[in-house]
């Protein structure tokens, strides 16, 4: 079977300058990474991930919009909740993922989280491009007096804060926007980085091009955990887009033993977290929640018609989508042992 012809387009990245942020952690032992791992997570690592870039632009190109997945000649690879959780090291379960979106980041919740008064708040929240937030040097040098006055948690805060605007959920470069803060208060970014994601991806596909604004760290992370360790895939003398042209059903990594995910999210409220198949062979997928990977054949493709709606523009809280979607999130459902043992096969 041969890879189909792709209409490409241009897609730009732009990699963040991480060097003043990786002075902040040079420095930082063990035992102060692990603490500031409890509360959040894994997300240090991502400062310091190398990432190919070549790869993420040529995958960029087999995004399917249609289908919200990555499509390749027989197969199809969609980032899942259950696997940004294991990457990120937060578990869903223990945050609530869709806090009230009618109230906005005030100055008290600002002052709470970074240990930081009112004022100082007020004369430091500045606008930039359109968007109003902090800009990353005051909390650089913020982060800086934490640290020489061994205020470890009030560092860790604004460190964590610092990581979700600069480098999980890029806009304004060098600039710390009121969306980025309000996933940092939620407690949890995992749902916000999957969807954040998809949205970025969905859009720039629709404008057939642009700068693509997401966490290209994670993506890569996601991605090459799934890439086989030999094959044409880590032929050196290939380049990127030959590389990615070579992957096949029986060449990746579908599921490693490390990975076990002992409680797999298989529903949330009545939306099922797994593809309908119907008779016709057609797949609906469930628009709130991540999907598992599966296979596919050419010879049965997928009839995106018949795809419920995934990417939601307007998320006002008097929305009813979202309303519907913010309520099926206190109801999901997991299950583990039920499935049986994990294995590598392609099903």
């Amino acid at each position: 079977m041969t890879t189909p012809r792709r209409n490409t387009f241009t897609l730009k990245y732009k990699e963040p300058k991480l060097d003043s942020l990786k002075g902040l952690i040079s420095n930082l032992t063990l035992s102060k990474r692990d603490d500031f791992g409890k509360n959040y997570g894994k997300i240090l690592s991502l400062l310091t991930k190398k990432v190919d870039y070549g790869i993420i632009s040529s995958l960029e190109q087999y995004y399917d919009p249609p289908l919200r997945c990555f499509t390749f000649v027989d197969i199809q690879l969609a980032p899942t909740l259950e696997e940004v959780e294991r990457i990120m090291g937060l578990k869903l379960k223990d945050f609530n993922p869709f806090p009230k979106l009618e109230e906005e980041a005030g100055p008290k919740k600002i002052t709470s989280a970074l240990s930081i008064n009112v004022l100082t708040v007020l004369d430091n929240w500045v606008e930039k491009g359109g968007c109003e937030g902090f800009a990353m040097t005051f909390l650089e040098d913020l982060a800086l007096k934490f640290k020489k006055k061994g205020n470890w948690n009030a560092f860790y805060a604004v460190l964590a804060l610092l990581i979700h605007g600069i480098v999980l959920f890029r806009n304004i470069e060098k600039f710390v926007d009121q969306v980025a803060i309000e996933v940092f208060l939620s407690g949890n970014p995992v749902p916000f980085c999957l969807a954040d994601i998809y949205h970025a991806l969905h859009a720039r596909h629709e404008k057939r091009g642009g700068t693509l604004l997401c966490c290209a760290p994670l993506l890569y992370t996601w991605f090459m955990q799934h890439m086989p360790e030999e094959g044409p895939f880590e032929a050196k003398e290939l380049k990127s887009p030959q590389r990615l042209a070579s992957l096949t059903a029986s060449s990746i990594r579908w599921y490693i033993r490390e990975w076990e995910t002992p409680d797999i999210i298989i529903s949330c409220g009545e939306f099922p977290n797994v593809p309908l198949l119907g008779t016709k062979g057609c797949i609906k997928y469930n628009p709130m929640l991540s999907r598992m990977q599966h296979g596919y054949s050419r010879d049965g493709p997928p009839n995106a018609k018949n795809l419920e709606p995934f990417v939601l523009f307007n998320i006002q809280a008097s929305n009813p989508d979202v309303r519907a979607i913010r309520k099926t999130w206190l109801k999901v459902v997991r299950k583990g042992k039920e499935f049986g043992k994990r294995n590598l096969l392609t099903k």
